[in-house]
């Protein structure tokens, strides 16, 4: 587990079967770094990213997902956010890159 003041804490597991990445807190230009190289950790495998603990997620978390999402479609791999109503939600929403992306709202529902 990593934790970055307060504000920010990274856990990754495994949840039945799946490799899953839980951010509690916020993302922002502090700690997405941390974020991305917990992902960057995976190659050719499917990653469940939760932020539904997430509070607050700024434009280089958004960079992150972005460029994790890119990167494991081209290894083979596959990003899945876990995501419910809220602010991680309104800022794909906002950003315009809602489509982008496979959301769930829990690991083990089906893409939305």
């Amino acid at each position: 587990m990593v934790e970055l003041g307060p504000e920010f804490n990274l856990e990754t597991s495994r949840i039945g079967g799946h490799n899953v990445v839980v951010v509690k807190g916020e993302i922002d230009i502090s700690t997405a770094p941390t974020l991305e190289k917990a992902l960057a950790k995976f190659s050719k495998k499917e990653v469940f990213l939760d932020l539904r603990k997430t509070e607050f997620m700024d434009s280089a978390g958004l960079k992150v997902l972005i460029t994790q999402r890119s990167r494991l479609d081209e290894s083979g791999g596959a990003l899945r956010l876990v995501v419910g109503e809220g602010p991680v939600m309104r800022l794909l929403e906002l950003a315009g890159v809602r489509e982008a992306f496979s959301i769930r709202p829990t690991i083990n529902s089906p893409d939305s």
